[in-house]
């Protein structure tokens, strides 16, 4: 046999990703509610397949260069029969982005969501909120009212002031699966934006089963907690500034200890906001240590801080001695952490004028006063405010709700931030936002939430099925495991190619470094990923 001239073309872990994508229903979706409107060979489907593969190729390629991206791809096996690299270009992706953005991003998102909705059910649904800023760079078409999102300079939780920016509003069941997204302007508040949320997913999500809303502690307030009322169960991390909050942080409990020894509760009743809730006190030894540890880090830190600050604010001088010392007196209450030493009040006289200089003969003076003191630590509220430290408190609408399974639920909060850092991160590329339009750059952000549902299902899949199965494969130390990654799984994928050869004028297809590690694998994913391996 021969090899057909640059048949030799890559499939490596993209025909796993094709699969579940197929899995999802994402291109017949896509093409359902975008149907072609143009000839162009590719439908929108595709086009949106093929912008999943790139986000998931562990290659950046921007749009322009995405026929090059293809050259080694197997299109036809992957994204369908007749499409080359050729066809994948800037054009194609741009009219999909546009077709994306007039629909709505958020709109087609839910919808695609709301067609699998009851495959993802499984058990008690927690659901967890939260946003991101994602910034960009370039000039933008910000003249036309038809604009999604305004690009704008706002807070920024990538410390990137400097540049314009968008929000993400994202919300990820416990596994970490994406169920809704909504790209925002770059000045939106957070806590306007959780409660309008919370409130988009509940009249979208219709169900009988119980469903927890979680966020952090900018969705807690007065406001907020009348608004979803009791019959909405949230949980979340009571701020600290509350004042009943501050005197259950340094209250003396009773605490009782949690079957993970890590952590202790006591329970409190609370009718904040006007609705009846559970307010819990935990305290976590792991948070205790670590907390006394970076404050001893940078204690002797504040001190000079606080000294310079201290020397500042008495520095100006004092009418007359009992102001100076009021000064110093209403300084130090209101920080308890230091005691003050070698305190000295001088007396000086200076001109009424308010010039520099020696007073003149028979020229007015004031006499001023100034205090010089030292700061020292005091060790004994220092220990008082440490031995507070490692505390939190979580509220629920749910009174019936148990405190570890609260805890529990909770601390999945960390799937929505994962969800960031997965987007966010540089080993996909999904958050290269280059785009010279607003609303395409809305689009881009659903492709990113895709990109995240993609790779969070795989997970998920692979995972259950292995725990049903009683299977395990190795992980990246050579050890079994029935939890791998999905980026180890693609990883484990990246030698399989594809190649055609030809033998008595027929042409045969060859897939090369398939082994029964990796055929084990896509028989345990399910007939649609094993198709892409045949």
């Amino acid at each position: 046999m021969s090899i057909v001239d640059n048949s030799n073309v890559t499939i490596a872990h993209l025909g796993v990703v094709s699969g579940i994508i197929d899995k999802l229903g994402v291109c017949e979706y896509i093409d359902r509610v975008l149907p072609k409107k143009r000839s162009h060979i590719v439908t929108h489907g595709q086009s949106v397949k093929a912008l999943l593969l790139n986000c998931l190729g562990f290659t950046e390629r921007r749009l322009y260069l995405m026929p090059e991206y293809f050259d080694d791809i197997a299109t036809e096996r992957l994204i369908g029969e007749g499409i080359e690299a050729k066809h994948l270009n800037q054009y194609l992706f741009g009219e999909t982005l546009d077709a994306i953005s007039s629909e709505g991003p958020t709109e087609l998102f839910t919808g695609l969501i709301l067609e699998i909705f009851h495959s993802l059910l499984n058990g008690v649904l927690r659901l967890h909120y939260d946003t991101t800023t994602i910034s960009v760079t370039g000039d933008y078409d910000q003249d036309l009212n038809t604009r999604l999102i305004k690009l704008i300079r706002g807070h920024s939780k990538d410390h990137r002031n400097d540049l314009k920016q968008f929000v993400l509003s994202l919300v990820t069941d416990q596994r970490g699966i994406p169920v809704f997204m909504e790209p925002l302007s770059g000045n939106i508040s957070d806590k306007k934006t959780l409660i309008r949320t919370i409130q988009e997913v509940r009249k979208n999500f219709n169900t009988d089963q119980t469903i927890y809303h979680m966020a952090d502690s900018a969705l807690y307030s007065a406001n907020t907690v009348q608004k979803l009322g009791s019959h909405c169960f949230w949980i979340t991390h009571v701020p600290e500034n509350i004042k009943e909050v501050k005197a259950i942080l340094s209250s003396d409990v009773e605490w009782i200890p949690c079957k993970d020894s890590r952590y202790n509760y006591a329970v409190f009743e609370s009718k904040y906001g006007g609705i009846e809730q559970k307010w819990i006190l935990f305290h976590s030894e792991e948070r205790h240590k670590a907390s006394i540890k970076r404050d001893n880090e940078k204690i002797e830190e504040k001190l000079a801080k606080s000294q310079i600050a201290l020397n500042k604010t008495l520095v100006k001088g004092f009418a007359c001695e009992n102001d100076a010392r009021l000064a110093v007196e209403r300084w130090i209450a209101k920080h308890k952490r230091y005691v003050l030493s070698d305190i000295q009040i001088t007396a000086e006289n200076k001109k009424s004028s308010g010039k520099v200089g020696r007073p003149k003969k028979g020229e007015v003076t004031e006499k001023w006063y100034y205090v010089s003191c030292k700061l020292s630590l005091n060790q004994d509220v220092i220990q008082k405010e440490q031995s507070l430290m490692g505390r939190f408190v979580l509220a629920s609408n749910d009174i019936t709700i148990d405190p570890e399974v609260c805890l529990e639920y909770y601390k999945e909060q960390n799937t929505v931030e994962r969800g960031f850092r997965f987007i966010k991160g540089n080993s996909f590329h999904a958050s290269e936002v280059y785009l010279e339009n607003s609303n395409r750059i809305a689009a881009l952000s659903m492709i990113m939430v895709l990109c995240l549902l993609v790779y969070s299902f795989t997970e998920w899949v692979i995972r259950e099925t292995m725990k049903i199965e009683k299977k395990q494969i190795r992980d990246q130390k050579g050890k079994p495991t029935q939890k791998p990654s999905a980026k180890w799984l693609f990883f484990m994928f990246r030698r399989v190619r594809q190649i055609k050869e030809i033998e008595d004028s027929r042409i045969f297809l060859r897939i090369l470094n398939f082994t029964d590690e990796l055929r084990d694998i896509v028989r345990w994913l399910g007939p649609h990923i094993e198709k892409y391996y045949a």
